[in-house]
Parts: C-alpha cells; structure tokens; sequence
C-alpha cells in the first residue's frame, strides 16, 4: 500500500542525489521496500564519504556510523542537516512518523526516534547515535507484524538491549530470521567474553572451539546469580525457538526451565549417549539449542555413506556402535562415476552384521532446477520403488527423498511441494505393492512443511547443513527419524566416509530382506522401459487433469486402471453433479456418436491450424454471461490439448434419462513412448453425472438430446467440464442446458 511520507521520501532522495554518479533512481511509489532502504543507505553513503557506494551495510559504513558526532533534539532555527533529512526518510520507511523531510531534529522526529528505540529495545534517548543509523539504516522491522510472535519480539528485544553493542541491532518484528538465529551465538560469545567488538557480520558467527571452551561447566536449575543470568536467558531463548517454552525468558533456571530442558534433550536424541545429564545445560546441549547439527563429537547410532559396504566394513559400524546405516537405492559418485546403489551382496553383508538399511533415493536433488522438472517426482518414485524391489527391500519401508541444496521458503512452494505431491500419488497407487512409505531429506523447516502436509512420513534431516535457511532458527520436525549432524573418516577395510546420524526410533528401518533373484540385462532392459512407460502414463493423467483442476483430488487418491475414481461432488439446489475419472491402459475406440479430434503440435511447439479450427468449431458461438466466453474456454481447451501434446480429444453422451444425464471428456493416445517394443497406449476419462431430485418436477429432454448434432452434443459436455472446474459453475451450467431446450423447468 502506497503511504505519502514514504513517497516524500523518495521525492527527496531522487531530487537530492540523482545527480551522483553512483545513485540508482526510486520508484516514487510511497511503497517501503528493499530497493528504498538501499536507496537511503546509498545516500548516506554518498553524502558521508564512504568510499564504497554499494547500497549495503558492511563494516565501512558502519565505522562512519560509529564515528559521527550524536544527533541531539534541535532548535527550529538551526541550518538544515542533510543527515537528518536522511534519517527522517528511514523513520517514515519504518512506519515512524518524522514530520517532514526538513533536516531539522525537532519534536516530531525525537518523538519517532524514542518509539524506534523502545521497539527495538534500545535504551530510550531521542538522541541519534550509531545504533539508531545502524537500526534505520538495515532491512528490519521493528514492530509487530500479523505474523509476527509477541515472545519471539521480547526476546529479540533484550538481545538489542544486552548485546547490541556485540550483535548490533537486530529486527524486533517477532520472526526468527537467520539474523536473530545467529544473534545467539553473537550474544553467547558477548557473555563468554570470547567477543568483545561489534561483529559487522553474524554469518562469519559460528559455534567453534573457542565458544565450545569458554563455555560455563554447565547450567541448572538454582544457578541464578548475575554471572549466570546472561547465559540462562540464552538457553530459554534457545529453548523456545525450538518449540519449549520455558513460560519465562528473563534468565531465571527454575523447575519448568529444568523440565522443558529435559524434554528438548529427550525428544532430539540427546540422552542415552552419555552426553548429557537431563535437566542440566552442559555445552552439548546448548550447540544443540542454537546450531542445527549441534554437538559433531557425540556418538551416534545411526549413520549414511556413499560407499557400498564390504562385510568387514559392516561389521566394523556394528562395533563402533551404530545399528542403522542409510543407503542409496541408485545414483553414483565423482567424477570416476563410482557406483553408489546397494547390490544384493551388500545387503547380506549389512544383514550378517546385524545391522538395518534405511533407503536413500538421490539421482539429483542438489541443486533448484532438478525440481522444476514437472515429471521429476512421478519419475523419482518409480525409480525408486523399482530399485527398491529389486533389492529385496521389504514392505512398509521408508525411501527418504532428497532435497539438498539451500532452499527457500518460496522454492518450496514452487516446486517441492508439487515433486512430493507427485511421488504421494505413485506411492498410493496400485503399482506399490510392497506399501512402501515416503520419506524426506531436507533442512528442518522444509521436512516440517512436508510432513504437516501428509507428504513423507518421517523425516531424514540435513541438520549437518547449519547455515541452510530453512536449518536457521527452526525446530527439527516433530516426525524426525534420522538427524544427520556430521562427517567423517571411518576407520576399517578399507576405510571409507561417513555421515554420522542421531537415530530417533520412528523408523527403525530394515534389517531383513525378501529374496529376489538376480535379473539378466535383458530382463532389467525389459523392467526399466516398463517403467518408463509407467512415469509416462502418470504424467499424461496429471497433464489432463492439472488444467481442469482435479490433480490435487487424484494425488490424494492414486491412480488405479480400469476402476472409476471419484474426483468431486457438486450440489446445487436440486441438482447434483458427480465428477469421476476412470485410467485405462488401452486406447479408446471412438464411437460414431462421438465427437472426436486429434491434437497436433507443429514444428513451433503450438497446436497447428487443423486442430485450433476444431476447437473454434466448439467454442465460437459459446457465451456463458461472467463465467466465460469463446475465448476462456477455447484457451483452456488449448492449455490440455498443448499440456499432453498428442492423441485425441473425444467428447461423448454416455446417456440420458429423465432424471439423468452423463457425458464424457476423454483424452487418449497409443504414442506415449516411441519404442515398439511396448504397447503405450492411455485413455483418461473424466466423466459427469447430473442427477436431479426425483422430488420435483425438472427433467432432461431425451428427445432434443436425441436430434442434437453431434457438435451440439460436444458443445454441451465441453460446457460441463469447463464449467465444473469451479463449483459456481454448476448453475451456469443449467441455465446452459436449459437455454438450449435440454432441461425442462416445471
């Protein structure tokens, strides 16, 4: 939303720098955003002497903060200061009202400085000193958003008050960002003394050997004196960004602190390793309360490796104590192209050790464009129930899918969550057989995502990644079966890599396999085409089905062949409308009461010319008042016909009674792979039936159905698809049907 000072601001920016060769022109929107802010920062670069004109805070800028003299209330008389025009444009993009931009520090702009202050949890002064430019001049918010959480503010608050002079001033909007994660490290090393100067960049912070050592002996309940207060906070801070509200956050270790503490150590496998004593903060427990890998020295139970196993290298895992080893189902290594996939040997090896596998699927994963392959997730699950069954690996088996890379929140909802939602739909059909079960690994917040969406039943997490964003400042999901915090050499026969792993006990993996007989190259040439086929066919029932809305309905479901699936039910007054869909792996054979055509693509990638006129030929005339013309419904038609690229499109009446009527959308083709050594061939069949209530009088007129043209006929079944993509639809879709003499009213 557009606000006038902000607009101010601008104007004054734009007006007073735009002659500087190194100013980059405003929007002059009134809208607060990054390239604002970057623009008074730029400003005060320029109009300060920085050197370095970049738009961003780093130590330069933050020295010249640091060394102008303090801005104290002034007299409506005083010369203008270009300074204070500056932070009187940051006070309006912050949501403060300054007055005006008039460069002179009078009552409205003292008055905004001390409501700054006190949000951010400054002392409040009204003077302008290093913090109020740093706080001002930086990306963060200082008050309480929608979204924002009252206690996650108070405690960005007292970090600002205890430690700005250490951490700076951080955002006090009640989101954990990765500025407020690593802002209790920043304060850890403040308390410790192991910092004594102002960090001009928190990602550089890190829990090392310094923080590890200076670290009290440990925290407990009772020990509440000044020299432990400072560290107390922090482990309540801690506590509650990981989802253990201690009830209070001012330092106090009492009996509830002791509890929460007992309960965080419990649920992320920290006891039971002779690691910790419950209840008592000791430095293990504190890495673990604010990195996501925690302590990388403590023993583990479980570990992963791209190394296929050896029987000595097995048993030699089972010495060192570990009883659950992740393995990949495919995939290989290096340059070299060393293979990484389990063999039928290996597993006897695992299983003679007396250890369980759990089964990792990564043939890619590392990087962002991988998932914006819209048959990536169809083509992942085949792949990985057909390896999976090749290798033995026994029914009810988790596959834990990798997503390994630094993603953000918006990535995620782009493309991970429709790559998981397509894996679910494979996984719940009838082509797994054995039940095998969808696991993730990813960052926490991304493994939280997915699992409170029904999508992966635990979770594998890639805490060893502790500057991932989605790692930062989240809890570790509430399914988590397998925490991967460190890695490295494991000493046998040969020695080889490992990653070690905190092991939950929610998936306790497999520790026996099916017998399976090894397959001749013929027979795994034959197994891998039928399986390409099969990642064909699902993916042409998504690109039917995604346009007209109901993909979402059969990812839940499945995909079955030969059986109807209901999709959608629709009531309207008296009137109802059941929407189904029915896979089959024949072609359909076009009746001559069908209207049929065939979809063509040219050499540009759009629909050649012969197959736009018959789409013309349904939609010309069609007028459906606000809910669409010709030209809505033509395109949407174009959008299937473009999205499955070949076969046909057949609309057809099933039948018609006087109480009902079903017709269908059938798209088809015998061309899904080019090999003839395989049938491809699909039908999808999306079927309506409407039904009115026996209780009154309307009914369908069978004879006009009956001397309908055939194009009519189309025309009419092309209405209720288009139509049901929306439930308001349906009463267009009646007014349609009785506009041309089909449905008679009483």
């Amino acid at each position: 939303m557009s606000d006038s000072n902000v607009l101010k601001a601008q104007k004054y920016l734009n007006a007073m720098f735009g002659g500087h060769s190194d100013w980059i022109t405003l929007a002059e929107d009134g809208i607060t955003g990054s390239a604002t802010m970057q623009g008074i920062i730029r400003a005060f670069q320029i109009q300060n002497g920085i050197s370095s004109i970049t738009g961003t805070v780093g130590p330069l800028t933050i020295e010249k903060m640091k060394s102008l003299p303090v801005i104290e209330k002034m007299s409506p008389n005083d010369e203008s200061s270009i300074n204070v025009c500056l932070i009187q444009c940051a006070l309006f993009c912050k949501g403060y009202n300054a007055g005006g931009v008039t460069g002179i520090y009078y009552t409205s702009g003292v008055s905004a400085v001390k409501s700054m202050q006190q949000d951010a949890g400054l002392t409040v002064t009204g003077v302008i000193d290093w913090k109020v430019w740093m706080g001002l001049l930086s990306l963060n918010w200082f008050q309480l958003p929608l979204r924002g959480d009252y206690t996650t503010r108070q405690i960005q608050q007292q970090l600002n008050h205890d430690w700005s002079d250490i951490i700076g001033v951080g955002p006090c909007d009640g989101i954990v960002s990765r500025q407020t994660a690593l802002s209790l490290i920043g304060a850890l090393q403040a308390a410790e003394g192991v910092t004594t100067e102002l960090i001009t960049n928190l990602n550089s912070v890190n829990f090392g050997p310094a923080t590890t050592s200076n670290f009290p002996t440990f925290l407990k309940e009772g020990q509440n004196s000044s020299e432990y207060i400072p560290f107390n906070k922090l482990v309540q801070y801690g506590l509650y960004f990981n989802g253990y509200d201690a009830g209070r956050i001012d330092g106090i270790f009492d009996t509830t602190t002791t509890q929460k503490v007992e309960e965080f150590q419990n649920f992320y496998g920290l006891t039971g390793i002779d690691l910790v004593t419950p209840g008592e903060v000791n430095v293990s427990t504190m890495k673990s309360l604010l990195t996501s890998k925690g302590d990388t020295s403590r023993n583990a139970k479980a570990c992963d490796c791209a190394t296929v196993l050896n029987l000595q290298q097995a048993k030699d895992l089972k010495s060192a104590g570990y009883t659950h080893v992740g393995r990949y189902l495919t995939g290989y290594v290096g340059s070299a192209q060393t293979p990484k996939f389990m063999t039928l040997e290996e597993l006897a090896n695992i299983k003679a050790a007396g250890l369980s596998v759990f089964p990792i699927y990564q043939d890619g994963g590392y990087y962002l464009e991988y998932f914006q392959n819209a048959s990536q997730g169809s083509t992942d699950a085949q792949m990985a129930i057909l390896a999976a069954e090749r290798l033995g690996i026994p029914e009810n088996t988790t596959i834990y899918f990798a997503v390994d890379f630094d993603c953000y929140e918006y990535q995620m909802d782009a493309f991970i969550i429709p790559y998981f939602r397509k894996i679910n739909l494979f996984f719940n059909g009838e082509k797994n057989v054995k039940n095998y079960k969808v696991g993730i690994y990813a960052p926490r917040y991304i493994c939280s995502t997915i699992a409170e969406l029904g999508l992966a039943s635990t979770s594998f997490v890639a805490d060893m990644s502790t500057g991932y964003s989605c790692n930062l400042g989240f809890p570790i999901p509430s399914n988590w079966a397998f925490d991967q915090f460190y890695e490295e050499s494991f000493t046998s026969s040969p020695s080889f890599a490992i990653d070690k792993d905190a092991y939950s006990g929610r998936d306790t993996g497999a520790s026996s396999f099916d017998e399976v007989e090894e397959k001749s190259e013929t027979e795994l040439e034959t197994e891998n085409l039928n399986a390409l086929l099969e990642i064909a066919r699902n993916q042409y029932v998504y690109d039917v089905l995604d346009p007209l809305g109901y993909l979402d309905q059969i990812l839940n479901i499945g995909i079955s062949y030969n059986q109807e699936i209901p999709l959608a039910t629709y009531v309207v007054g008296n009137t109802i409308v059941d929407v189904s869909t029915t896979v089959s792996k024949e072609l359909y054979r076009v009746f001559e009461t069908d209207f049929s055509f065939a979809i063509a693509i040219d050499n540009t990638g759009n629909l050649t010319a012969g197959c736009q006129d018959a789409i013309a030929s349904l939609t010309s005339d069609l007028d459906l008042g606000d809910f669409g013309n010709a030209e809505t419904i033509s395109n949407t038609l174009s959008n299937i016909a473009l999205s499955v690229k070949s076969g046909n499109v057949t609309l057809k009446l099933d039948h018609i009674l006087p109480k009902q009527l079903k017709m269908s959308f059938i798209v088809s083709t015998d061309d899904l792979l080019a090999n003839e050594k395989l049938e491809s061939s699909i039908s999808v069949e999306l079927s309506f039936t409407v039904t009115i209530n026996d209780t009154i009088d309307d009914r369908f007129d069978e004879e006009s159905f009956a001397a309908a043209a055939l194009t009519v006929l189309a025309t009419v079944a092309l209405v209720l698809v288009i139509c049901l993509v929306a439930s308001t639809g349906v009463g267009v879709l009646l007014e349609y049907l009785s506009t041309l003499g089909f449905l008679v009213l009483a």
